[in-house]
Order: structure tokens, then sequence, then C-alpha cells
């Protein structure tokens, strides 16, 4: 085999659609945590749901090569087609536990909500959140008719998502805003690699030594065409081989790559609350801004700021962008905001889709992760930094707040996250609580019917026999650490003393 053959498998083998380095770990200090959890002499101030890395994904579309899963086992998982009924069933939890009693406030989504950067899995994304009808199919079912499972557990069959609670539609209590920041996979192909327009207006990406003739792998992703490497159907669900000639597969106008201004737009274009989601401000801006990150106060007294950390000066075709990246603009407007929220006597969360170790001086990236972490800590009214990316639970203190990481909807435990903000009548304490919840928890009272229940718990049960679910953790966490957490990163009652 050439040098440039194992080159090009050698740059296949980082394509991890997720991949994470981690450097550092923190622990929960002793003195943190409250050994009561009594909450009485306290007012609430929030009450949030934070979940991640939903990674809706087309899997029949060419621009994926499912079979690089024999050297990343994220290119491909046994249960990739239920993303979407995993999602639905999520926000159904979420809604159960708002109309059981704990109203809640806001829900908040740290990005990846796409898998490829596709328009489809945004508009699948978003049907699932609005309560519309999804149908996850993008080419020809080609099962034999008596082949064909009961619809109600076909992963592509479509169904009627329950929606995120809204007043009149699910109850008459309030409904649930959400907001949003961009992940890598909401932004580049499959998470890593840059989309490029050509000057016909037509998107692709590029991979490594593009040049190559692409007789047996792929050179560059093309959504919108009618060329893939091991495409995947309903009758023959994968994985294929690694080393496949490109094959045909049906076109499907609907989905070409996005930029972030289309995906704003679309943002835009919810039934659900509020306008944008976090970038109202950057709806139908012309000439298309660079600014994706946005401060908004979803309840009295609370600061939300949403980082963008796919925010790098340039991004070279070909080459592979995972980690983290935040500019010095960013970061100055962070601090203006964090002094702005200062004056108005706001606590303050900030969210992002990496975490701070996905921070680091390389690829285009200017802002450290410790760079970061100092200037959050420079502020008392900072409480909690949002995650996701490396999707596992984990709560970790950088001092004067709580970073916190939720795992995904789509990679188990397939868990969200439920926290509440309380504060003391002087202010001198910050109480923050946390406990994770399922998609198939049977404590809540039902809310409507759950007709895809059964069908989310064969999801569940094929990502339990997954035989490469560890390789694929260890690919976002090196450590190899469970990704549901230990038991302070599940659920805490923890005292941040201003």
């Amino acid at each position: 085999m050439s040098k440039i053959a194992w080159f090009t498998i050698g740059m296949i083998i980082v394509i991890a659609g997720g991949m994470g380095c981690t450097g550092e770990e923190g622990l929960l200090l002793p003195g943190r945590e409250s050994d009561s959890g009594n909450l009485d002499g306290l007012t609430l101030v929030a009450r949030l749901v934070h979940i991640t890395d939903s990674h809706i994904v087309d899997e029949e579309s060419p621009a994926r090569f499912a079979g690089a899963q024999v050297v990343t086992s994220s290119a491909w998982r046994p249960y990739e087609a239920y993303a979407t009924q995993l999602l639905d069933g999520i926000i159904r939890t979420v809604n159960r536990i708002h109309a059981d009693g704990r109203n809640i406030d806001f829900l908040l989504n740290t990005g990846d909500i796409c898998d490829n950067a596709q328009q489809n899995e945004l508009a699948w994304f978003i049907a699932v959140m609005d309560g519309g009808l999804v149908d996850p199919l993008t080419g020809p079912d080609d099962r034999e008719a008596d082949a064909r499972p009961d619809p109600l557990l076909d992963p592509h069959a479509s169904f009627q998502a329950q929606g995120l609670y809204r007043a009149g539609e699910h109850g008459e209590l309030p409904s649930i805003p959400w907001y949003l920041v961009v992940g890598n996979h909401d932004y580049y192909a499959i998470g890593v690699f840059p989309i490029v327009e050509s000057a016909d207006g037509s998107r692709t990406a590029p991979m490594p030594l593009y040049t190559r003739p692409g007789l047996v792998l792929p050179v560059r992703f093309d959504p919108l065409g009618s060329s893939g490497y091991g495409p995947i159907t309903p009758a023959d669900p994968g994985p294929p081989c690694f080393f496949e000639t490109p094959s045909y597969v049906g076109p499907n106008s609907g989905r070409g790559y996005f930029r972030k201004n289309e995906y704003v737009d679309a943002l835009s274009a919810t039934v659900t609350e509020p306008a944008g989601h976090g970038f109202a401000d950057l709806i139908g801006v012309t000439p298309v801004p660079r600014a994706y990150w946005y401060s908004v106060s979803p309840v009295a007294g609370l600061r939300l700021i949403g980082l963008d950390t796919t925010d790098r000066d340039e991004a070279r075709p070909g080459y592979c962008y995972d980690s983290g990246a935040l500019s010095y603009d960013q970061l100055a407007f962070l601090r203006s905001e964090l002094d702005a929220a200062v004056q108005r006597e706001e606590l303050v969360i900030v969210a992002s889709h990496h975490p701070t170790p996905e921070l680091e001086l390389k690829m285009g990236n200017e802002v450290v992760g410790g760079e970061l972490r100092a200037l959050l800590n420079e502020y008392p009214n900072v409480v909690l930094h949002f995650a996701g990316h490396e999707h596992r639970n984990r709560v970790t203190d950088f001092g004067g707040y709580l970073e916190v990481e939720t795992c995904s909807t789509l990679d188990l435990p397939q868990e969200g996250r439920l926290i509440e903000i309380w504060r003391d009548a002087a202010g001198d304490n910050v109480v923050v609580s946390y406990e994770m919840f399922s998609h198939v928890d049977d404590t809540l009272p039902a809310l409507g019917d759950d007709p895809l229940r059964e069908l989310r718990e064969e999801a569940q049960a094929i990502a339990r026999g997954d035989q490469t679910a560890t390789a694929r953790q260890k690919r976002f966490d090196p450590s190899g650490a469970d990704p549901s957490g230990g038991p302070t990163d599940r659920q805490g009652v923890i005292v941040l003393e201003r």
C-alpha cells in the first residue's frame, strides 16, 4: 500500500465526529456539598433542564462514511437510526416533570443537535422540539414488505413528536422556552471537516488529500450527491466495510449543508419560544455576522450567556477540527456582559458546547480553557458553566463556580439533567441542586400517550449490547470513565459561598 494511502487511513482515524482529549479533571470539594440537602429559607431563582449532543442523523446520506467505524467507532452506531425518537422521549420526560409540579423555567441545549450539519437533520430536530411530524426516512425503503416491523417499533417510520410543553397545547401551565448554542457537528461535516462553498453555490466538505482518485475511500462529502461509500439503508443498516468503491445513492434535495446564519433563521421559525432561542438579535442580519454568541435573561435575576466554541479565524479544507475554539473578541464580549450582570445584581450561567479542557492552543484557537476559567472566577455572580461534547455526566468544581457536563441523548446513558438554583435572602450563598432523568422514567405521572416507549427501550437495549461503546466513549473521554458519572456527577446539593 502506498504512503499516501496509509496517510489517508491515519487521517481518517482522526475523524471521530466528536473525539475529545481531556487533560484536566476536577472534583467536588468536600465542603461544597450540603449534608442535609435542606433548602428551607432559600428562594428558587430558576429551575432548568440541560440536554445536549442529540446527534440527529440522516444515516442514509451520501455525506457519511460509516465504514470508518473500523478505525473510529463514532462513525457509526447500531442504534443511530433512533436519534429522533430518543430526543422525543427526553422531551416527553421534561414535560412530565413540568406538569408534575416542578415547573421548569427553561431548557438549555449545548449543541451537536445535528450529526452532519444537514438541513434535514436540523428540520427533524426542530420538529421534535415543536411537536411536528417527523419522517426520518430520506431514501427508498428497500425492505421487503413482510420484513418491516410494526410502525411503532420501526425507527424509519414517521411519528408525531410531542413537542416541548406549550400552554394550551399540553395544559394550562406556562410554556417552556428553550435556548441553544452551536456545536462542532452543527458547523462542520461529520463534526470535523470544514464545509466549502464553490462559486456555483454548491457546498461540499473535502477530506484529507482530496486530490486522490477516490477509488475505495471518499475524497469529499457531498450531501446532495448521488454517490456514497458503503451507504446505509433500512434493509442494510450497516456497518459497511472500510474499503468500498462508490455506489449510487438516491439524491435528496433536503440534505444540503447549512451555514450558521441559516441555522439561526431556521430557529426563528419555530412555534416554541423564544424567537431565535438565544440568537434573536442575529435573525436576518446582513451581511452575515461572525459573532454567534449572545446574552439573555431567561428569568428575573439570572443571566444566560451563550458562547460559540466553533469560533476560529480560519478552518482549512481537508483538516480535522473537533476541539473547541474561542476568540479574544468573544472573550471581550463575555467580560462586558459579566460586568453588566454585576451592575444588575444578576446571577450568571454560561453555556458552551465544549467544556474548558477542550479549549487548547491549537487549530486556530485563541483562548485556552485556563483563561476562560480565570475570567469566570473573577466574578462571584458566576455560578454555573454548562457544556456537552464529551458525552458524559460530570460536575467539576473550578473554584467559584461549577462546570456541569451532561451526557448525550443518543449515547448511553441517554439522559437529561434537572437543575435548581437557590439563593438566600442576604445573597451570601447560592445553592445548586441537580439530578439526572431518563427517557424511560417510570416515576412520573403520564402526560398523554407515549406510543414509542417500547421502541426507545429497544434502542436502549441495542446501545447496551453495543460492543464498540467502550471504544467510542474513550474517544470522547480518554480516561475511559463511565459516562454515567459517579454519585456526585449525577445528583447533588452544592453550596456556593458568594
